[in-house]
């Protein structure tokens, strides 16, 4: 039986970053998107997309985001595509595929969950997210540190609390 989606997702997370961290809040993801061969863009995407991947046989992978989103949302979204990429390429070993992450209710499918469990466990490692939960902090104070949302923050704490990692 394979693994779980969420735990998939988050170890290919922690992959990306004892590979490509340097270790800094928030996490510099551009920089590690260009790292691994995903080349990022801001653009104006059509209505109701918020940023799509595109990748071809013998080509560098291709991420855009929404330029006129907030910056938080804008490295969500790069992270989620990164997610596209990682489970694309590194786990499939597929070189041709494109992902359009529209904004729509009901277009969640489990491509969908890896990418946004990889997404949250990328911008905010579980270690120091939890660390900041234990103190008490604010999830304001949270998504300032890791340079989320609100809306980010609180989703990967409700997934830290529904889904928590096996104490060895």
């Amino acid at each position: 039986m394979g693994k779980l989606v969420w735990k998939d997702a988050r170890e290919h997370a922690q992959d990306v970053l004892e590979n490509y961290w340097d270790g800094q809040f928030p996490v510099k993801i551009a920089a590690i998107s260009k790292a691994m061969g995903v080349i990022p863009y801001q653009a104006s995407l059509p209505a109701g997309v918020s940023g799509m991947i595109v990748k071809k046989p013998s080509e560098q992978a291709r991420s855009y985001v929404e330029a006129s989103d907030m910056e938080t949302r804008r490295r969500f979204t790069l992270a989620h595509e990164l997610g596209h990429y990682v489970e694309r390429v590194d786990v499939s070993d597929d070189n041709d595929f494109s992902f359009v992450e529209k904004r729509e209710p009901g277009q969640y499918d489990l491509h969908e969950f890896y990418a946004d469990e990889f997404a949250g466990a990328l911008l905010m490692p579980e270690q120091p997210f939890m660390t900041m939960l234990d103190e008490g902090k604010s999830l304001i104070e949270i998504a300032a540190r890791f340079g989320v949302s609100l809306d980010a923050a609180r989703k990967r704490r409700e997934r830290l609390r529904t889904n928590q990692p096996e104490v060895v």
